[in-house]
């Protein structure tokens, strides 16, 4: 059954005025084996999801030289099971992005995103196996278009993508049917002025429908577009960020604080720090304060999510240097209990 659907493209419903002729070209992926070497930006980056559906999520190590992954199934700030190294996708450009359900299975499944050919790629798995993989998608047409992230946009509960294009500032959500594109949303222009970029999504109006934060890293503000769909419901204002500098970086990191609305989780990578800011809507509710890092330097938020089942996102810390992950488990903008430091797989480039 599940051959059968990904052996066949969804045909895309065609826009007026449009050319889908490069969007509806759908390429079949090689067989996963082994990968082609690639540029090293860390070595390592460390996702996160809920591979085997217990509710809590686990952590999805990636090697950005080699490519291939392996997903380790968490118990709270402990390791339940370190899964197998699966190689990656052959040929350049391929990162996995934020993980997510595309199946509706109750199991993530790895969603790879490929910046120099513009086009994306869903492998569905099984746990810390991979089960099927998907056929390559191209992306909109004109060149420079990113995948960034995964999300529900339409409330049918599986993954949609939307697509961040830099030199345009411009967006585009492409709804999701798992490993096929439902309907690819229309461009629409960012936030006026230079220096946004759309970094991540999350419901920030509790409507069960993903919402877009965008940051401007020059000026350290952010501004919440919340969305209906792929069309634009209502841009926010823009916000100033954390007084001081190095707060560049920004992430929609989920419900922090159990109100069903997403907050915003802040980076301070000069300073291995961090503040989550609580937010209702578009506006702002509660500035966290600056919380340090793990002892030692060197650590970075890497991603976050809930990995004790109590509905409010956790926080996963990564050291490049040490190889080594902590998971700091939260309650709203305060750390409630800081995990021990984990190293990472083995086998280090």
């Amino acid at each position: 059954m599940i051959a059968g659907v990904l052996a066949a493209a969804h045909p895309l419903t065609s826009r007026a005025g449009d050319d889908l002729d490069h969007d509806t070209a759908v390429r079949a992926l090689p067989s996963p084996g082994v990968a082609g070497q690639r540029a090293s930006d860390g070595a390592w980056r460390v996702l996160q999801s809920d591979f085997n559906a217990d509710g809590m999520a686990d952590v999805l190590w990636v090697n950005t030289t080699t490519g291939s992954l392996t997903v380790w199934l968490m118990d709270g700030t402990q390791v339940l099971w370190p899964g197998p190294e699966i190689p990656g996708l052959s040929g350049s450009g391929w990162r996995p992005i934020k993980p997510g359900d595309m199946n509706g299975d109750g199991l993530a499944d790895v969603i790879w995103a490929n910046s120099e050919r513009g086009s994306l790629a869903v492998w569905l798995m099984n746990g810390t196996q991979l089960l099927a993989s998907g056929p390559e998608l191209p992306g909109p047409s004109g060149g420079g278009w990113n995948a960034i992230t995964v999300s529900d946009f339409n409330r049918d509960g599986l993954p949609d993508v939307p697509w961040y294009n830099s030199g345009r500032n411009s967006i585009a959500v492409w709804l999701m049917d798992g490993t096929q594109v439902l309907w690819p949303g229309p461009e629409l222009p960012g936030p006026s002025g230079g220096g946004w970029e759309a970094t991540a999504t999350g419901d920030f109006n509790s409507d069960r429908m993903a919402d877009v934060l965008w940051i401007n890293s020059g000026e350290s503000f952010m501004t919440v577009w919340l969305m209906n769909g792929t069309q634009l419901l209502a841009p926010g204002p823009e916000l100033p960020g954390p007084s001081g500098g190095g707060w560049k970086q920004a992430t929609a990191a989920g419900d922090f604080n159990f109100d069903r609305m997403a907050d915003v989780l802040w980076i301070n990578s000069g300073e291995s720090s961090m503040a989550v800011w609580l937010m209702n809507g578009t506006q702002l509710l509660a500035p966290g304060p600056e919380l340090p890092g793990p002892s030692g330097g060197g650590w970075s938020p890497a991603t976050a999510g809930d990995f004790n089942f109590d509905g409010m996102v956790d926080v996963v810390w990564y050291n490049p240097g040490k190889h080594a992950i902590a998971v700091w488990l939260m309650e709203g903008s305060q750390v409630l209990f800081r995990g021990p430091e984990i190293p990472g797989p083995g086998g280090r480039p």
